[in-house]
C-alpha cells in the first residue's frame, strides 16, 4: 500500500475560530485557529514516514511529501464552501493539491530565488492561485508568514528568468541589481530593495491561514538555527494549493 494513503482523514474542528484580516488595500487573509480536530495525528504520521519525504529541486527549502486527496476531503470541502464566501472564486472547477512541508535549510544552502519572497506559479493565466497553510509546530519562534509588495516587479521577473536559465547568470544579475545579494544569505523576513513587507501572520500550532498565492509571500524564518529535520520539533506545515476561476 502507498504509505501516503495511510494518512488519517484530516478532520475539521466545527468550533474553530475564524477571522479575516487585511494584508493590503486589495487583499485579505483568513485566519482560523484550532482548525483541525486531529493535528497531532498528522505530526505523528510525518515522524513515522520521515524517510519518505524528499527535497525538491529549487522550489522549496526543505522536505516535501505529497498527500493523497482522500485524506483531504473535509479540508477541500471547507475551502470550496467556506473560503469562497471570503474570496471571489467559484466553487466549481477548482484544482487542488496538498503536501506536507518542513523547512530545513540553513541560509547558506538556499538557492538564489529561495532568498526572496515568491508567488505561486500559475498553470494558466486565466486562473488564480490561493493557498491554505496549517502550522503543525508548537515553537512559534520557527516563524509565521510574511506578505510583500514588489518594488520593481519587472526587474524581479528578469531576475527570475535569468535564474531559471542559468543560476550563475541569475546570481550575477541579482548581485548587480540587488544589494541583498551582495550580503550574506538569509531568509527574507523584512523589507528590502526587492519588496516591501506589508503584513505578517505569526505562527500558532493548528492555525490555518488562507490567502492569495498571487501575492508575494515567504516563510518568516528569523531564527534559522532552530530549523531541524526532527519532525516532532521542526517547522512542519500542511500546504494546500487551490487553482481557481474568479467569479
Amino acid at each position: 500500500m502507498d504509505i501516503v494513503e495511510a494518512l488519517p482523514l484530516i478532520r475539521i474542528n466545527s468550533n474553530a475560530e475564524i477571522r479575516r484580516e487585511p494584508i493590503s488595500e486589495d487583499e485579505d487573509c483568513v485566519i482560523v485557529d484550532n482548525f483541525l480536530q486531529n493535528p497531532n495525528e498528522i505530526v505523528e504520521f510525518a515522524c513515522r514516514h520521515a524517510g519518505d519525504f524528499s527535497i525538491p529541486e529549487r522550489s522549496y527549502p526543505g522536505l516535501l511529501l505529497d498527500i493523497k486527496d482522500d485524506a483531504m476531503t473535509d479540508v477541500y470541502r471547507y475551502i470550496r464552501f467556506e473560503m469562497s464566501k471570503h474570496f471571489v472564486f467559484l466553487k466549481g472547477g477548482m484544482k487542488l493539491s496538498t503536501n506536507l512541508s518542513m523547512a530545513t535549510m540553513q541560509p547558506n544552502q538556499l538557492s538564489n530565488l529561495q532568498r526572496v519572497c515568491h508567488v505561486d506559479p500559475r498553470d494558466r493565466m486565466d486562473r488564480f492561485n490561493y493557498a491554505a497553510l496549517v502550522y503543525l509546530f508548537k515553537n512559534e519562534e520557527l516563524g509565521g508568514t510574511g506578505f510583500y509588495r514588489w518594488k520593481d516587479r519587472k526587474l524581479m521577473e528578469q531576475a527570475t528568468a535569468a535564474e531559471l536559465d542559468d543560476p550563475a547568470k541569475g546570481l550575477a544579475f541579482m548581485q548587480e541589481h540587488f544589494k541583498t545579494f551582495r550580503e550574506p544569505a538569509c531568509y527574507m523576513t523584512e523589507s528590502n530593495e526587492i519588496a516591501e513587507l506589508i503584513a505578517a501572520v505569526p505562527a500558532r500550532f493548528n492555525r490555518l491561514i488562507f490567502y492569495s498565492g498571487d501575492l508575494p509571500h515567504s516563510a518568516s524564518i528569523v531564527s534559522p538555527e532552530l530549523l531541524t529535520t526532527d519532525f516532532s520539533q521542526g517547522r512542519l506545515t500542511l500546504n494546500c494549493f487551490a487553482n481557481v476561476r474568479r467569479r
